[in-house]
């Protein structure tokens, strides 16, 4: 017995009666039911492991090459920037700007740099550490990329600030 497409669970007389009133007076054209034709013989145990004619292999997927994870680590123009369900408009929040930034960069090293990375509450040289902004990033544009506005923390320092995570709004 056939299954459902979304459910692996046997479709019954009832729903298949449904879906075939559902269908009735459904005008297709000759181009789609020779896709359907096609998906119904089952063209991915058919192509497996052989050479596709160059028509049918405009887009290649998993399934028609044989090879598992042929997508895994490449590019996807097709469904990438413009073309993304997701895309913005080309739209980057402020925030990502600002952090990718040189200024920024050149701004952390500075920092450490001044603190001889270094953390300055705990005392441990070198490992994981955290620019961190005395006055915090969001409330002071103006103090984004003072040097003496940063200090050097390790990680455990700087989970234990005031303003880590956000939680000054909470407060």
């Amino acid at each position: 017995m056939p299954t459902g497409i979304y459910k692996r669970q046997p479709i019954t007389d009832k729903h298949r009666k449904k879906l075939s009133i559902s269908a009735t007076g459904r005008k297709l054209s000759k181009e789609t039911k020779i896709k359907i034709s096609k998906a119904h013989k089952g063209m991915a145990g058919y192509w497996k492991g052989k050479k596709m004619p160059i028509e049918l292999n405009k887009r290649k997927s998993k399934w028609m090459t044989g090879k598992v994870g042929y997508w895994k680590n490449k590019k996807r123009p097709e469904i990438g920037g413009k073309n993304s369900n997701f895309w913005k408009g080309g739209i980057c929040p402020e925030n990502m700007k600002i952090r990718t930034s040189i200024e920024y960069k050149l701004w952390r090293k500075a920092v450490f740099e001044r603190d001889n990375f270094t953390c300055i509450w705990c005392g441990q040289k070198g490992g994981n550490l955290n620019a961190d902004h005395i006055k915090p990033f969001a409330l002071f544009p103006e103090l984004r990329f003072a040097i003496d506005n940063g200090r050097t923390l390790c990680e455990d320092c700087h989970r234990k600030t005031p303003s880590y995570l956000n939680r000054w709004f909470s407060e």
